[in-house]
């Protein structure tokens, strides 16, 4: 459904309630850069609507990493986000694949913090059937793959980038980033298989 502020509105579920919220086209406008530099400036309003923007985006790369508490890695993604902010620099990618560093640094931080709490008596060996399980087992062979490949498919199948707006983030050419995630496709399929 569409705004009278040209924003489209959509549902995410997150396991329990819905959460509105209102989401950009796919390229970044020039309202949003505006939204940055209001945030810059300690505007918690413009902060907030850059949060309604590209929380489910968030939320998605987290629950296709983690699986549970995909809200609480979402929600401590602003809230970094929000002390950096002041440090920001627009270097012309989209300002969704600058959230992107800093939920996958905590992505990374809270797989690590997993690993050394499971007692190993109740590590599962053997083939997954559960879909969390599934969803683990995806992002093990994620981060099998070279990290090139790994951000190509995060950004395009999680965040929901064009090719377009992962070469800015990446500085590669649209071409370029389709090919790419055609052998991140092909190394995926073959690390999935072993």
């Amino acid at each position: 459904m569409r705004t009278d502020n040209g924003l489209h509105r959509t549902c995410i579920s997150a396991d329990g309630p819905d959460i509105s919220m209102d989401v950009h086209a796919r390229t970044e406008t020039m309202e949003e850069r505006e939204l940055v530099g209001m945030a810059r400036q300690g505007d918690q309003d413009a902060f907030g609507k850059l949060f309604l923007a590209h929380y489910g985006a968030i939320f998605r790369l987290a629950r296709a990493s983690l699986g549970e508490g995909a809200e609480d890695i979402a929600s401590e993604t602003f809230v970094r986000a929000w002390v950096a902010l002041p440090r920001y620099r627009d270097t012309g990618a989209p300002f969704v694949s600058w959230l992107y560093g800093i939920a996958r640094h905590i992505v990374v931080d809270e797989v690590r913090r997993r690993v050394r709490v499971q007692p190993h008596e109740d590590i599962v060996t053997g083939t997954f059937e559960h879909p969390s399980e599934d969803r683990l087992t995806l992002a093990a062979a994620l981060d099998d793959l070279p990290d090139e490949q790994r951000q190509i498919l995060e950004l395009k199948f999680f965040l929901g980038l064009t090719n377009d707006e992962v070469g800015a983030a990446l500085g590669k050419t649209p071409g370029a980033v389709n090919t790419q995630q055609w052998r991140a496709l092909q190394a995926l399929r073959k690390v999935m298989s072993r």
